[in-house]
């Protein structure tokens, strides 16, 4: 009975220990996966866009400001693609508009949008992994990959941000599937605004949006 009684207790003990060992496992794994960063509060930079669905390229420049949630998309002219029309994209999350102007002839269109998509990490993503861009570990440096990936829920988004800086580097766009996103590659990215000034409203956006109100 003794020796039964000792066998079972040692068994008991092993169990106990694997269990321990189990949990500190997942502790430490739980304690490296990192929170979402902050993304920087301001800041311009260039950007090349890529819609799967439609097969067509874009290449931007970007002024975007978080804090007080505006943006300004500006097309870059492309010689190439002779006869498009090149557009500036002035968005304003306070007043739910944005005003898209043709840069040739600066006509201007007020469209209402309820939505503003900051350039952030959603407080809930997942993290779904780290990975070094360049020569690591000498000239290279590492980013973080996350998205939106719930249970339950279809993937909307998956974004790429440099670990040290919390840059945006990519971003997919599922608009249904991924033979349908958008995919974004952001470069040249500086800190702050260089001119506050592009954010007024041009007069023509005034203008075009006291007519559509009269109407």
């Amino acid at each position: 009975t003794t020796f039964i009684f000792l066998l079972s207790s040692s068994v008991s003990t092993i169990a106990m220990i694997r269990g321990l060992v189990v949990l500190a496992l997942v502790a430490l794994a739980a304690a490296q996966i990192p929170l979402p960063c902050q993304t920087p509060p301001a800041w311009e930079g260039r950007a090349h866009a890529f819609d799967h669905g439609e097969g067509q390229e874009n290449r931007f420049k970007i002024s975007y400001d978080a804090v007080n949630r505006r943006r300004r998309i500006l097309e870059e002219i492309d010689a190439f693609t002779p006869g498009r029309e090149f557009f500036e994209y002035l968005e304003i999350e306070e007043e739910h508009r944005v005003y898209i102007i043709n840069q040739a002839t600066r006509h201007c269109d007020v469209r209402e949008d309820q939505f503003f998509r900051p350039y952030e990490i959603p407080s809930n993503a997942t993290f779904e992994g780290a990975y070094n861009i360049g020569l690591s570990p000498v000239a290279g440096f590492e980013v973080h990959e996350w998205s939106d990936r719930l249970p339950g829920a279809s993937l909307t988004w998956i974004g790429s941000f440099s670990s040290h800086d919390c840059v945006p580097i990519s971003e997919v766009i599922f608009k249904t599937n991924i033979t349908n996103s958008i995919t974004n590659h952001f470069y040249d990215i500086t800190a702050g605004i260089s001119d506050p000034n592009i954010f007024i409203i041009p007069p023509e956006c005034r203008a075009a949006l006291k007519e559509k109100e009269m109407k």
